[in-house]
């Protein structure tokens, strides 16, 4: 059965609110050099790895789905994409010089991502926060995620031996910019494949997220951009 994300991801660019400057920015802030070994966790369509391999970074991306993991395939030059669990390849291929995660809230475990890290070694993390208590209307939405706060992010990775180098908050308008491409990217679909059978219910659950995004969901959440070093 196709998904929502499957439809949209292929079509975006980065599927997070988060800019490609605000990602170069942070890893103009490392050492990283050609040839280092990075790992993407939870690649979704293989943007960002492929933001990385343009970098000279040996890239190694992970994605459990096939279906973006073939998108990611696709799309992503010089990026060795692998389709499994993320946690189990990172491990097994560990140790690396940066891990990077976007929008990969259920790998946040910042302990097993420290010990998987070379010494001075670099954690790319990204994901939402809650800026207040929970909301829990976004249960009906996304179901139960396990967001922290931006405090709480901060204090994870510390929490784990890890030194905070760097965070940035996304902004307004990278907010608009990730709905507006979601919105763009499903519309597009929707218009080429009219007779799809799962087309009804792909637009059904895109409505679903840009409503709450952009109503609920922007008081309630932000997403936050870390950059960590281990010692």
């Amino acid at each position: 059965m196709l998904q929502m994300n499957h439809v949209a991801y292929a079509r975006m660019d980065l599927c997070n609110p988060v800019s490609a400057s605000a990602l170069e920015a942070m890893l103009d802030r490392t050492d990283l050099g050609s040839g280092d070994r990075a790992a993407e966790l939870g690649c979704g369509n293989g943007a960002a790895a492929g933001l990385l391999a343009a970098r000279g970074l040996a890239v190694e991306a992970f994605e459990r789905d096939p279906v973006l993991a073939a998108i990611a395939r696709d799309r992503s030059q010089g990026v060795t994409v692998r389709e499994g669990e993320a946690d189990v390849l990172a491990a097994e291929g560990a140790p690396w010089r940066l891990l990077a995660a976007l929008g990969s809230t259920g790998l946040g475990n910042f302990t097993r991502l420290a010990a998987w890290l070379e010494p001075g070694g670099w954690l790319l993390w990204g994901d939402l926060f809650w800026k207040g208590e929970p909301d829990p209307a976004l249960n009906a939405v996304m179901g139960r995620p396990d967001y922290a706060t931006d405090a709480g992010w901060r204090a994870r990775g510390q929490a784990a031996g890890l030194e905070l180098v760097a965070a940035r908050i996304s902004p307004d308008e990278d907010w608009a910019a990730y709905t507006g491409a979601l919105e763009a990217a499903v519309a597009g679909w929707a218009a080429e494949t009219p007779h799809h059978p799962d087309r009804e219910r792909v637009q059904q659950r895109a409505a679903l997220l840009l409503d709450y995004w952009r109503s609920a969901g922007r008081p309630a959440l932000g997403f936050g951009l870390y950059l960590f070093r281990r010692p």
